[in-house]
């Protein structure tokens, strides 16, 4: 078996799925039952599936079965309230940090699917232009450039709402 099939790396991969599902949206068990389904259908067709490939298959799996679900029980697709945890900052800065936070997720919120996706994929799993186009089937210049054009659009909301 090859080294992008180890243990580790599928540990890794599955934590990494996880918290996108969960970023996206997802119920903590409902991320998990999807993310235990997508690694079955990975074994299940592990013949077919590009080894460099495997990682961007897995996600896209997850994601259409996220859809799914979601589709079959009416939910919207929306990021899970996170709530900001530090001991070292005032309660004054929690209260300022937590607003931004609150407002970059409904703004996030209002973007549409392809571009909060590609948003959080570069910024909240930190993956490479070269990850997210493979994921996507999209060139790397494709990437930045629909990239560019959702930070745009995210800047028009969040500047537009009139920030403090």
């Amino acid at each position: 078996m090859n080294n992008r099939f180890s243990n580790e790396h599928l540990i890794e991969v599955m934590n990494e799925l996880y918290f996108y599902l969960v970023k996206q949206g997802a119920d903590a068990e409902i991320a998990k039952e999807i993310v235990q389904e997508s690694v079955y259908k990975s074994i299940v067709h592990i013949d077919s599936i590009d080894t460099d490939k495997y990682r961007a298959w897995l996600f896209k799996v997850a994601l259409n079965l996220y859809f799914d679900f979601c589709r079959k029980n009416k939910l919207k697709f929306e990021l899970l309230n996170e709530s900001i945890h530090s001991n070292q900052k005032l309660t004054e800065e929690l209260l300022i940090d937590n607003e931004h936070s609150e407002k970059v997720r409904k703004i996030l919120k209002l973007l549409p699917v392809g571009f909060r996706q590609l948003l959080i994929l570069k910024y909240e799993l930190d993956w490479s232009y070269q990850k997210i186009g493979d994921y996507l089937d999209m060139n790397t210049k494709t990437v930045k450039t629909y990239l560019a054009r959702a930070r745009a659009k995210f800047k028009e909301l969040y500047w537009g709402e009139g920030n403090e």
